[in-house]
């Protein structure tokens, strides 16, 4: 069996993903997420996520990499922080705790991989 490659055009909207309420730190933040594509073994996962400006933290059980396309976000770990804007990329390595203020709404698209069992 040959395996198929697949192909998403960017949507315009996205269908809603809410955040849980306990990790909403400020603002009333709409989460948004479309799943694209997910690997053979279901470990690896992709899609666009966004959100509306607000603030709270996120805990990541997975490595997930993000390419910003639209907006504006500042991602505090720790005491470090760094801004992301449209056209950024970054690493979240599992484990990591971060607390993100959304300051644009954004629009990122991200690959998740779960750990391995």
């Amino acid at each position: 069996m040959n395996p198929q490659a697949s192909h998403t055009p960017r949507p315009t909207r996205l269908p809603s993903m809410p955040l849980p309420e306990e990790e909403i730190l400020e603002g009333t933040p709409d989460a948004r997420c479309l799943f694209t594509a997910e690997s053979a073994d279901e470990g690896a996962s992709a899609g666009f996520w966004s959100c509306e400006p607000g603030r709270y933290e996120f805990y990541f059980g997975y490595d997930e990499f993000v390419y910003l396309i639209e907006g504006e976000v500042t991602v505090t770990q720790d005491q470090r922080s760094f801004t992301m804007k449209a056209g950024d990329t970054a690493h979240f390595p599992q484990g990591c705790t971060t607390v993100w203020q959304v300051t644009k709404k954004m629009t990122k698209y991200f690959v998740a991989r779960a750990p391995y069992e």
